[in-house]
């Protein structure tokens, strides 16, 4: 199988799992929903591309699950498998309970912005230049947003090219990426993250590898 065939696998595979959290959700912490997540990857034979994050009202980009019980609010769900030594690496953020009109706002902001975003892929494409865009799309919250709009996959799950506001990198016909803005924030009164990631495939033809739904899901 080619290296675009077997990342799609992974994603395929990923995708499922994500469904099957979205439409029965029974958990009661992050560690929960953890383990669910190991459960049903060595369920389909394949073994974690990195360690899942849970992370519910949570500021923490690469958050550890925790045994806190799971509360109203954001709940980010970031994880992917190896498939014949291929990763995929999905993000998707839930929300525990109703949101209200602020929530759904921000949310739709980070939505839209990676869609946007995405758009702006294909071959020859300036990593740095694809970044900045995304920066720009989430005008005053782009302070809250503390890393990089993506990045390569492939056998690991950070690799070659970067997309940050300073790559020298321009995307290659046959390149399998992330796109991944998200916004986290920490005050006094609140704690919460959003990220939306998608695994894609850079050709002439730019696929979005991962299908799983991007609205915002209501558990």
């Amino acid at each position: 199988m080619s290296k675009k065939s077997c990342i799609a696998r992974a994603c395929q595979i990923t995708d499922s799992i994500f469904k099957e959290i979205f439409t029965n959700f029974t958990f009661k912490t992050e560690k929960d929903v953890e383990k669910f997540i190991l459960k049903r990857f060595r369920d389909h034979k394949v073994k974690p591309a990195y360690p899942p994050i849970v992370a519910n009202n949570c500021a923490t980009i690469h958050a550890k699950p925790r045994n806190k019980k799971l509360a109203r609010g954001f709940l980010i769900l970031d994880f992917g498998c190896k498939f014949n030594g291929w990763c995929s690496d999905i993000t998707r953020t839930l929300f525990i309970g109703k949101p209200n009109k602020k929530e759904k706002k921000l949310y739709n902001l980070i939505l839209n912005c990676q869609k946007k975003s995405i758009k702006k892929v294909k071959v020859g494409a300036s990593c740095a230049d694809l970044d900045i865009h995304s920066r720009v799309l989430l005008k005053n919250y782009k302070r809250f947003y503390t890393h990089a709009l993506g990045h390569g996959v492939g056998k690991k799950v950070h690799t070659s090219p970067t997309i940050r506001p300073t790559s020298p990198d321009f995307l290659k016909n046959g390149d399998v990426i992330t796109i991944e803005p998200g916004i986290y924030i920490k005050n006094k009164k609140e704690e919460f993250g959003i990220r939306v990631e998608d695994t894609m495939h850079v050709g002439k033809k730019v696929e979005v590898l991962s299908k799983v739904t991007k609205r915002l899901v209501e558990v």
